[in-house]
């Protein structure tokens, strides 16, 4: 014999149901730290590039970068310099990668477009590659051959002294 007992759901009364009709909402978590950055599309661990620009001797300029040399980059990179180059008593451009930690073909593009444009008017211009990750990338694309590079910016400064 099946005995049949109703669960309070279902037993059945002659008055309303006084309960509220409200669906059950989904859960939404909390932000941790950081994400809120994250969020609005900026990066925790900030790879953003870091350019300075240094005037160290007469017609000698110096741009050091520190970052990730990328797609993104790629643009401030070209425009600073498009500036120097274009400067009426430039006559050597250094150009220190050696705090670079990351660049892409990009980066390798870029080079190659400051060192023809530097061989159109005249001046010389010298890579610090340093020695993580962009002699490695000028090394596997013979970059590298079409480039006047140094070992540090004292060496390469030595070098346009005695131009």
């Amino acid at each position: 014999m099946i005995v049949s007992r109703p669960t309070p759901q279902s037993v059945h009364s002659d008055q309303p149901d006084t309960t509220p009709a409200n669906p059950p909402q989904p859960t939404v978590p909390t932000r941790r730290a950081g994400e809120e950055e994250l969020a609005q599309g900026q990066h925790r661990l900030d790879p953003a590039l870091r350019m300075s620009v240094q005037r160290p001797a007469p017609g000698v300029v110096v741009v050091s970068m520190n970052g990730d040399i990328d797609l993104a980059a790629a643009p401030r990179v070209t425009e600073l310099i498009r500036q120097r180059l274009t400067a009426a008593a430039l006559r050597t451009l250094i150009v220190d990668l050696s705090m670079v930690s990351f660049i892409d073909t990009t980066g390798a593009e870029l080079l190659l477009k400051a060192q023809r444009r530097a061989d159109q008017r005249g001046i010389d211009m010298h890579v610090v590659p340093g020695q993580g990750c962009v002699p490695r990338l000028l090394d596997l694309t013979g970059i590298n051959a079409s480039l006047t590079c140094h070992d540090s910016v004292s060496t390469a400064l030595a070098h346009a002294h005695h131009q």
